[in-house]
């Protein structure tokens, strides 16, 4: 069992990549790619859970939010500059792209059958193994 989710967090890592150049995120951020990671959580021996890990701005490319503006440059007036005469923020031209939110679904659904399938046969057999016949003789 254990060896089917690894390789399921494999494959699953590699179509997040799949996403990302997709949306084409991958000309500006070759870094959110390579910090995609898959770890596994055990709990005596079994896999508890699994934890995909990569930056965090990979969460508001996926959601199209962010003003563009960078942490710490309130004082050089970058936040000013980020609007218009007006006061709104200026459009730059965020769109979202569900790189993550789609692909994670799409791969918990696969995840579920693969584990539902995997537990069927493995209770199917030991049921089988569990089963015992005996013969009752009659009296005549």
């Amino acid at each position: 069992m254990d060896a089917a989710v690894q390789g399921w967090a494999n494959v699953a890592i590699d179509r997040f990549k799949e996403a990302l150049k997709k949306e084409g995120v991958e000309e500006f951020s070759r870094d959110l790619i390579n910090s995609l990671l898959a770890e596994t959580v055990r709990n005596g021996g079994d896999i508890e859970k699994v934890i995909f890990k990569f930056k965090g701005y990979g969460r508001f490319i996926d959601m199209g939010v962010g003003r563009g503006v960078a942490t710490g440059k309130r004082g050089s007036n970058s936040f000013a500059k980020s609007r218009r005469d007006d006061g709104k923020l200026k459009n730059y031209g965020r769109k979202v792209k569900p790189w993550y939110s789609k692909t994670k679904t799409r791969e918990v659904a696969i995840l579920r059958q693969l584990l539902v399938t995997q537990y069927q046969v493995q209770t199917l057999a030991e049921l089988e193994d569990g089963l015992t016949f005996t013969t009752i003789e009659t009296l005549s």
